[in-house]
């Protein structure tokens, strides 16, 4: 249930609870959330509520969201580790068209057009003679290395 007095923000509130359903099974991978609007009578919030909660559970790669279809159960992403390493600049942003492109699966090229709308993207620049590497949100997981760099 929702707190207004707890002083966590309402959109988290209501992130939690759709994860928590999508984790204890209410919602399984393949099926379709509620309706924005169903989502924001159930938790008595409004609707940009409940997309900013949605926005969140996009970036975890728990959802993806289909325009005039709704959002998407996914279930929970695997994720594979990259190591970050020392000294590398890290910064999260949105992919270009041409990223969400070419960071895409086969079937997400057919369905969406690309890597689905919300999923955001790692740029990793190890230093300043290196390439940068740009990693989808929703398919790792960064370990920093805190110990010095090679020289």
């Amino acid at each position: 249930m929702i707190d207004y007095s707890s002083g966590v923000p309402l959109n988290r509130q209501v992130a939690d609870a759709i994860r928590a359903d999508i984790t204890s099974g209410r919602y399984r991978p393949g099926a379709w959330l509620p309706s924005e609007s169903q989502l924001s009578q159930m938790y008595d919030v409004g609707r940009d509520t409940v997309r900013d909660a949605l926005a969140l559970l996009r970036a975890e790669g728990r959802i993806t969201t289909v325009r005039k279809r709704g959002s998407l159960v996914v279930g929970e992403p695997d994720r594979q580790p990259y190591e970050v390493p020392a000294g590398a600049r890290v910064v999260t942003r949105m992919p270009t068209p041409e990223e969400r492109r070419d960071l895409a699966t086969s079937d997400e090229l057919r369905e969406f057009g690309g890597v689905p709308e919300g999923v955001p993207v790692f740029e990793v620049t190890p230093g300043p003679r290196k390439h940068r590497k740009v990693l989808r949100g929703d398919r790792v997981e960064l370990v920093f290395n805190h110990s010095a760099p090679d020289e």
